[in-house]
């Protein structure tokens, strides 16, 4: 079904989020620790909105990144590189001084901001990726091989995003088209004089990002090759292991190819935004702290759907049932057969249970005439269970021989209550 929801959400990342830039170091926000922290342990998304029953989906507008502008540079790798120490590709070098290996770029990642050097920038999320790919085509004839670098800014923006939410719990579906470039974010300048202060919106984000997804892996050749040596990989550093692992394609045997690591990043930065902008909206400032005209406040309309059990009766079960029903009955039917030569109808209520065990209260009592008029010949006797008196016979041996005597003795039972009382605590019975 249709509904609406209103809920708080900050569109736009609030400018200072990040924290302060002050004397070349930047100074994090709790609040922006608080994100990256949820961010890193997959903390439930939970946000001011009416609770959904159910599940509901909708679009709303909440803060990400969109792309500014990208450039790559591509050195080819032949065949004959990976034999060659040599060769060179990429736009460095490693260098291991203990080993004195030299080796080159297989799989790079860097999130941040632009270099400190330059003069002036507005607050970006710059992606470096690079990535050695080669391969063999025509039947294992032909090598084809390059090394690809690409650095690609991204700019705060407010994104649409389709959400799923139970409760009050958002889920992250997917983002959407760009509405608008972020104009909060302030420009930041390498040579602010000592002591100025500078609000940062989103470099925080990006560097905590950054120590787990970025990845500096290369290739590397003996120093002093012998014919025949290929090129090994370097020693990995966690987040470089973690990369090579997750991004490198292994379809191939004789092949080296890296699956494009961008959508996945871009896909944490914008939740980490997405997180920002729900917590955000706690602040008492959010508002000033945003473009103008921008509100917390979004009415949305959703798509709820909700479960219902819905029971389905298969008659091919009822007609088993039933025919298992009949023959239960066709079996019983012989136990009651010549019931008609009876006086009168025969049950097991209690009052016929006890006639036909001669109970001692019904002894007097005409055993054919029904239960109705047993009540009638009884009328309001009233019983109770607990010690009564009862007959025995006890025997003692003499130089006679053996006599008898009755004795009066106690049992447990129904009986009228007046010849009934309370054991006392400790009484024993026998049989």
């Amino acid at each position: 079904m249709n509904t609406t929801l209103s809920l708080m959400l900050a569109p736009e990342l609030p400018s200072g989020f990040s924290g302060l830039s002050y004397n070349g170091s930047l100074n994090m926000n709790e609040g922006a620790l608080q994100v990256s922290e949820d961010w890193k342990e997959n903390a439930p998304i939970i946000a001011d909105v009416q609770p959904c029953n159910g599940t509901c989906t909708a679009i709303v507008r909440a803060p990400g990144v969109t792309l500014s502008n990208c450039s790559s540079t591509t050195w080819p790798v032949t065949e004959e590189d990976m034999l060659d120490g040599n060769a060179t590709w990429g736009p460095w070098r490693s260098y291991d001084s203990v080993n004195d290996f030299v080796g080159n770029p297989m799989f790079y990642v860097r999130l941040g901001y632009l270099p400190v050097h330059t003069p002036q920038r507005s607050q970006v999320a710059a992606l470096e990726t690079g990535m050695l790919q080669w391969w063999y085509e025509n039947n294992n004839l032909t090598f084809v091989g390059s090394y690809v670098d690409t650095i690609c800014y991204y700019s705060p923006a407010i994104l649409e995003y389709e959400v799923s939410i139970q409760g009050k719990q958002f889920t992250i579906v997917k983002s959407g088209k760009t509405i608008s470039i972020a104009n909060n974010t302030v420009s930041y300048n390498a040579d602010l004089p000592f002591g100025q202060i500078q609000l940062n919106t989103i470099d925080a984000l990006t560097l905590y990002l950054n120590l787990y997804v970025g990845a500096n892996a290369s290739m590397i050749m003996s120093a002093h090759p012998e014919p025949g040596d290929h090129w090994g990989l370097s020693p990995l550093s966690s987040s470089s292991s973690a990369g090579v692992a997750k991004y490198l394609d292994y379809s191939g045997a004789d092949s080296m190819r890296f699956k494009d690591p961008t959508f996945d990043i871009l896909a944490d930065l914008n939740e980490m935004m997405f997180r920002a902008a729900v917590l955000s909206t706690t602040w008492s400032n959010v508002t000033s702290l945003m473009d103008e005209g921008l509100s917390v406040e979004q009415t949305v309309h959703s798509t709820q759907t909700v479960t219902e059990n819905v029971y389905h009766a298969d008659l091919r079960w009822f007609a088993g049932a039933a025919v298992l029903e009949l023959l239960a009955v066709l079996f019983v039917l012989p136990l009651f057969w010549g019931w008609w030569k009876l006086d009168k109808v025969q049950m097991l209520s209690p009052f016929d249970v006890a006639l036909a065990f001669d109970a001692p209260l019904l002894k007097d009592v005409n055993s054919a005439t029904g239960v109705q008029n047993v009540v009638k010949q009884l009328g309001d006797v009233q019983i109770r269970f607990g010690m009564s008196v009862s007959n025995t016979r006890s025997h003692r041996l003499s130089d006679e021989g053996a006599e008898g005597d009755s004795v009066a003795g106690f049992r447990l039972g129904f009986a009228e209550s007046r010849f009934v009382s309370e054991p006392p605590k400790g009484t024993r019975f026998g049989l």
